[in-house]
């Protein structure tokens, strides 16, 4: 990309928000042939094609006459063409001939910026690890006095990082890059790199929630226009706007967009225009119920698409115009906009517009009291909606793509629970809940999640209760492998949303008589659970749904004075797949002594972290910095190492680093256990991260974030423990669930966790902890029993902690009906070595004995 606008390409991937990725320019180097200067022309003038022929035709004779610097520039010359055409096998091998070259010239220049286009090569691939590798070698390889150079891979390098999550490590490569621009700060090209490395720590900021460090990046960047065109200040102008939008400011976000707008129209850039117009309609429509003036911006936008001929522009207009009289109750209308969106979608082929008009005619037909038309058009929806989501291949793009959806699956749902379909709605319950979660397990269990098939794989004694909530209701599918039933309840909206606030108050709002506190809460869960009630079915597997994630539901009383804890023992599920799985993957039942047992971290280093630069200043549960340190953190872990019978590691105090922690959880032991402090952002699961010690001494606290734990390997853990705060809390996303670590410990392979709906104290926790593995590694007890028969303990202790705030956190997810795997002693292991050593000793002795009470009975011959 070096002969377009670096900025321009950077800005337009900001409106995305996401760091943008930017090779370096080859400096030409001596008197060339008229060819290849011809070539360099044109690539700089951007015209590819051209410049590609003439690449090619010259390679072969530039590669017999030995390494060059020109045979190095057209190599990476030809990278970048073939690499922006998508080709990366091709630009790899280029890139890499080109650092062999470069290497065999010594010129470590050369070879710094050749190996950082492999880096990108390896980036844009999606190999994020190569592509780490190759940028850290091109950094050292970078001269310091190669300014330029340096900042173009710590940029690159911490995009890499962005990319993977790993954002600690991404905000200090971004801010490594700082002081090279700021020593050059006379050079022509440090204004440039300046606001490429600032921008790119705006987006950082946007991604991890702080928006008043990320606004005010873009007002220091567009209060200082040097140089920017009319589109760029455009570009920033609508990012504002949508970074306030975020904070909930629809005022201040409409007035960045009309700002933009202007800039965009003197542009004559329509596109532009048509995007803001777009969202100001929307924020007056959705967010501040102003849905006249909507009516009148969309009116605008609908004009301007049809004036510019852009036939997909005034199909989404359509689509708006469409939502907004529906809004307003003008339903004839509304029919009329989103049937004549339907017709202009199917003609273009964009599926994405099809399901959305198809959704709402069939809210209209609800509307209008025709059921059957309506159950026609959401099936019609999902239909299309599966098709495009079947093509996706981003796990990153896949995670928020029922975000939106998820409303039409619940009006489909909602009519098959009307109708007591148990076979529909455990399906399409089913298909409208953690899907990219499902994703993981597609080899496992490909079209297998029926209600047909749970059935056959349900244990006689275990039954499935798939929870749904609606706008306006709660309903229940149990499944048996006997029968199955469908238990539903409604509730006004107001009700609806009173029980979420109770059931995210927990453990606050439970009392001294906190049985009468949590039956508020059993109150949202309807009548006519058939397992509930009975006691052959000892254990329940429970698949929750939104805010009822939060909800221990072993709390619920379930006949007079009796909890659900001391009827059953509970596991809860993401998804039914994970019963699947448990039929398919068989872990090992038995290990030896010298085979890994358990893996510890905890008793980390708490110090100050500075993280605030980093992370927004409306985190709740502080930075790092006010975190106390956890003295039983490192009591728990040696009491647990104590009843292991196989292999242990423990990583505690300094040794507690996020390093070892990735590369311990490549060991296979069958228990992982973390102690540390959990901070779990239920706004941005992006945020959601454990503490672990700094890597080196003097650095700040470093952070495992959640979107990096579905990166580990975890299969042949049996159990995977996070002993820390809020570990089972996070932001809930329609369609796919709660976005806690669980969630992500379970994706990586883990066949169970246990993890934390709220705040415990550090001696409570470790106190449970203790009795929780001696049940499970002592006693031998299933995960679920000794999760029970745990926090039946500390209820009946008759002390302060029989009160649910200290125990009833720990929730069990996944794999809870087998108990961890049993590992044999060194003693037992010797015990029947020293019987069979002491067997042969008696044997020995007693053919001794005989050989001496055959000698003594043998006659002795006399000789003359």
């Amino acid at each position: 990309m070096p002969r377009r606008s670096i900025l321009a390409a950077l800005f337009l991937a900001v409106v995305f928000l996401g760091p943008v990725l930017v090779r370096a320019q080859a400096q030409p180097a001596g008197e060339v042939k008229s060819r290849l200067e011809r070539a360099n022309a044109l690539y700089r003038a951007g015209s590819d094609q051209e410049a590609k022929a003439i690449y090619e035709s010259l390679l072969p004779q530039l590669r017999a006459q030995g390494p060059s610097r020109e045979l190095a520039e057209a190599l990476r010359n030809l990278y970048d063409i073939v690499g922006s055409a998508g080709n990366y096998d091709r630009a790899l091998a280029l890139a890499n001939e080109a650092a062999s070259i470069c290497r065999s010239l010594h010129d470590s220049s050369c070879e710094a910026n050749a190996r950082n286009d492999a880096g990108l090569a390896y980036s844009n691939a999606g190999d994020y690890g190569r592509a780490g590798a190759e940028l850290e070698a091109a950094l050292k390889l970078s001269s310091a006095s190669d300014g330029k150079t340096a900042v173009l891979i710590l940029n690159n390098l911490g995009n890499v990082y962005y990319y993977q999550a790993k954002y600690s490590e991404a905000l200090r490569t971004y801010e490594a890059a700082l002081p090279y621009v700021e020593k050059s700060s006379g050079e022509p090209w440090a204004l440039a790199w300046r606001r490429i490395t600032r921008l790119n720590l705006a987006t950082l900021y946007s991604r991890l929630g702080n928006d008043r460090r990320a606004i005010a990046i873009y007002h220091e960047v567009s209060d200082d226009p040097a140089g920017l065109s009319q589109r760029e200040i455009a570009h920033i102008l609508a990012n504002l706007g949508v970074v306030y939008r975020h904070l909930g400011d629809g005022e201040e976000a409409i007035k960045n967009y009309h700002d933009a707008e202007k800039y965009y129209s003197k542009q004559q850039d329509v596109d532009g225009e048509l995007g803001v117009l777009k969202n100001i309609g929307i924020v007056q429509a959705l967010e501040l119920g102003r849905l006249k003036d909507a009516l009148k911006t969309f009116d605008r936008a609908l004009a301007l698409a049809e004036k510019s001929k852009s036939q997909r522009e005034s199909m989404q207009v359509r689509l708006y115009r469409g939502e907004t009289l529906y809004r307003m109750a003008q339903l004839a209308q509304a029919e009329r906009e989103f049937e004549a969106a339907l017709a202009s979608a199917t003609q273009l082929g964009t599926v994405e517009e099809q399901w959305k008009a198809l959704y709402a005619l069939g809210r209209i037909a609800l509307r209008n009291r025709n059921a059957d038309q309506a159950e026609a058009k959401f099936r019609e929806a999902i239909t299309r909606i599966e098709s495009l989501r079947s093509k996706l291949q981003l796990s990153r793009l896949r995670s928020d793509f029922l975000a939106d959806k998820r409303d039409v699956y619940d009006a489909l749902i909602k009519l098959l629970l009307l109708k007591n379909d148990v076979a529909g709605a455990f399906e399409f319950i089913e298909r409208s809940r953690s899907r990219v979660f499902q994703d993981r397990f597609e080899k496992v269990a490909p079209g297998l999640i029926t209600l047909a098939h749970i059935q056959e794989r349900l244990q006689p004694d275990s039954a499935l209760i798939e929870l749904w909530t609606g706008p306006d209701s709660v309903a229940a599918v149990w499944v048996t492998r006997q029968g199955s039933g469908i238990a539903r309840k409604d509730f006004s909206v107001e009700e609806m949303t009173q029980f979420q606030q109770i059931v995210s108050g927990l453990p606050e709002n439970l009392g001294q008589d906190w049985r009468s506190s949590f039956a508020r809460i059993s109150a949202l869960v309807p009548a006519g659970i058939a397992p509930l009630t009975q006691n052959e079915y000892a254990h329940l597997l429970i698949v929750p749904d939104g805010f009822l994630s939060l909800a221990p539901f072993e709390l619920m009383e379930v006949e007079k004075g009796e909890l659900l804890l001391e009827k059953h023992d509970v596991t809860y599920l993401p998804s039914a797949v994970l019963l699947l799985r448990g039929v398919q993957e068989r872990g090992r039942t038995v290990g030896l002594p010298w085979q890994r047992q358990l893996v510890a971290f905890g008793d980390p280093s708490v110090v100050g972290t500075g993280e605030s630069t980093l992370l927004a200043e409306r985190d709740a549960n502080g930075a790092a910095g006010n975190l106390a340190a956890l003295p039983s953190s490192g009591e728990e872990i040696r009491a647990i190492a104590g009843m292991s019978s196989g292999r242990v590691q423990l990583f505690l105090g300094p040794a507690d680093r996020k390093p070892d922690f990735f590369a311990a959880a490549l060991a296979g032991a069958s228990l992982l256990h973390v102690s540390t402090h959990a901070i779990a952002d239920v706004d941005n699961p992006e945020r959601s991260r454990l503490l672990f010690s700094p890597d080196e001494p003097g650095q700040a606290n470093n952070f495992v974030f959640l979107k990096e734990l579905y990166d580990l390997d975890l299969r042949g853990v049996s159990l995977a423990t996070l002993s820390a705060c809020d570990t089972e809390r996070g932001r809930v996303v329609p369609g796919e669930g709660i976005q806690a670590f669980s969630r992500a410990l379970l994706a990586a392979g883990s066949r169970s966790t246990l993890t934390t709906l709220w705040r415990v104290p550090d001696q409570p926790t470790s106190q449970f902890m203790q009795q929780f593995y001696y049940y499970l590694v002592k006693k031998r007890k299933s995960k679920a029993e000794a999760l029970g028969l745990t926090k039946l303990e500390f209820l009946r202790s008759g002390t302060e902690l029989s009160h649910p705030r200290y125990w009833a956190a720990f929730v069990l997810n996944g794999d809870g009906a087998a108990p961890a795997p049993r590992f044999l002693s060194w003693q037992l292991l010797a015990t029947p070595l020293l019987a069979l050593a002491a067997a042969a000793l008696v044997l020995i002795q007693l053919w001794s004995r005989k050989q001496a009470a055959t000698r003594a009975r043998k006659p002795v011959s006399l000789e003359a």
